[in-house]
Parts: structure tokens; sequence; C-alpha cells
């Protein structure tokens, strides 16, 4: 029995430890850590300093197992492209909650030694860049945080931070409102990935197609389903068109107000990159 728990203890040690963020080739790595921390500063917002304290606009004090990285980047690269490398190592459901390039952010200085507590991350006020993302489906906040010294040396910083679900509940607010900004940016969203057939919407997709179309009564929208398969595209066409109507049909029926709320059965037209058979919600913008 004894056996059992270590071998379950060092499997579950290694699965851990096993995951690491990386940089760019040649990046020398300063540090890297994970602990369990308490009242973990996040910051939210653009800083600035009020009677000699950092004060951010938006911030959060939370709780769970951190895992951070530093890195001295190789002689060549900016703030941007390295920025760019490591977060293109993260899932594509991260939403997100807060990002600034520039002076917007607030002093360099303060980021580095009041936030992060390193400061070879101070810089250029003109040259950093700050991002936090959170991927809800696994209860992870990440961060990211460059900047680039008046010797053009730049330095990369990074953190995860797995929650819990009630630690996650503190940022619920801040998910819808980013997944609305990036809705509303994009002019799409993929409501949920396709398997079964017909198409349907679980009652919390429902809600959240609800809101919407509440916080936006008077702009056009689309549920619109994708479906790839060996079938003859008028087919699908066909079949997609009725797998949305009966979409449309499950809004009504929970009270949605779909009066600027249309179906539509794309088939296999209008692909989007890699993305296969999906249900968005699209905005119908004015030509």
């Amino acid at each position: 029995m004894l056996t059992k728990i270590v071998t379950a203890f060092l499997l579950f040690t290694v699965s851990i430890s096993t995951f690491s963020l990386e940089s760019l080739p040649n990046s020398y790595k300063k540090l890297s850590s994970t602990k369990q921390v308490i009242d973990h500063w996040v910051i939210l917002g653009s800083v600035e300093r009020i009677i000699g304290s950092v004060e951010p606009e938006s911030d959060a004090r939370l709780s769970g197992e951190l895992s951070n990285w530093l890195w001295k980047i190789p002689t060549g690269h900016d703030v941007k492209s390295s920025f760019s490398f490591v977060q293109g190592q993260m899932s594509e459901s991260v939403v997100t909650l807060y990002e600034c390039t520039g002076r917007i952010c607030g002093l360099s200085n303060d980021y580095a030694n009041q936030v992060f507590s390193q400061s070879i991350l101070t810089g250029r006020n003109s040259e950093q860049k700050y991002w936090v993302g959170f991927e809800p489906d696994k209860n992870t906040l990440w961060l990211v945080y460059g900047s680039e010294r008046s010797n053009q040396r730049v330095y990369l910083y990074a953190e995860k931070l797995v929650l819990t679900d009630k630690q996650a509940s503190k940022l619920s607010h801040l998910v819808d409102s980013g997944e609305m900004k990036a809705f509303l940016d994009d002019g799409y969203q993929v409501i949920k990935t396709l398997e079964e057939v017909p198409a349907r919407l679980s009652s919390s997709e429902i809600e959240g197609v609800k809101r919407i179309l509440k916080d936006y009564p008077t702009q056009k929208f689309a549920l619109v389903v994708h479906r790839y398969s060996e079938i003859e595209n008028q087919r699908l066409i066909d079949q997609t068109q009725k797998e949305a109507q009966s979409l449309l049909n499950q809004v009504a029926e929970q009270g949605g107000f779909i009066q600027y709320l249309y179906a539509h059965g794309a088939g296999a037209m209008l692909p989007r990159g890699q993305q296969g058979s999906r249900i968005e919600l699209v905005e119908l913008k004015p030509r």
C-alpha cells in the first residue's frame, strides 16, 4: 500500500515538474520555480504612483500554485517577438483580462520592484509590455511582462497561477468582459466545437447567447453551424441550416430575445483557419 502511495506521489510530482514555458532559443533562464502562494498580487490595470505607493486601476489578490520564469532574451530580439513566442505556447481558450504596451502600463520600475520583485526587469517605460490571461477550463491565470533596458537588453518574465474554483470565481466578471471584447474585436465567437448530430446548445451556452442579446438589443447576430464531412456540400448546407434553426428555437424556448438573431447553415463553406465543425455566434455588421 505504501509503495502505491509513494508511486502515485512521484507520478504526480513529475507531471507538475515536466511542464515548463520556454523562451526563444538561446535565451538564458535566470529563474524557474513552483510554490504555493497566498494573497498573490495580480495587476489588472495600469499603475500609477500616489503619495509614494503603487496604485493600479484594478487588481486581485489570489492564492494557488504559482510557477514563474525569468529569461534574458538573446541579442537581436525585441520585447514583441519574445512575448509572442511565449504566448504562442498557451491554449487558444485563454481569455485576455488585461494588456498594455509602453507608457500606458505605468512605470517599468514599479512593475520590476514593487509587483514582481525582480529589479532586473526595470527598463524604458516606452519599451514594456504586459498581459494577463485566464484559461477558464483549467482555472489557470497566465501573466507575461517584458521590458527593454537602455542598453537594449530584453528581459521577459512569466507566471502561471493555478486556482481553486473559489479563487477563480473572483475573476468571472473580468472573463466575461474579456470574452465580450474579443468577440466585438473579432466579430465572432466559437460557442462550441461539434461532434454530435444534431447540434445542440447546453443551458449555460444558451445563457451566454441570451446575455449578449440583452446587452446589445439592437445589434444583429447569427448562429452559424459549420460542418466538414464527405457529404455533398449542398446536402451539408441544408443539414446545417436545419441545425442552426433548431439552435435558434432553443434560445427562444429559454426566453431569449431573438428578433435580431438569425440562423445560418454554412456547411463546409466559410472555413476559418484550422478550425473544424463548430457553432459560432457571428456579429452581422452593416456593409
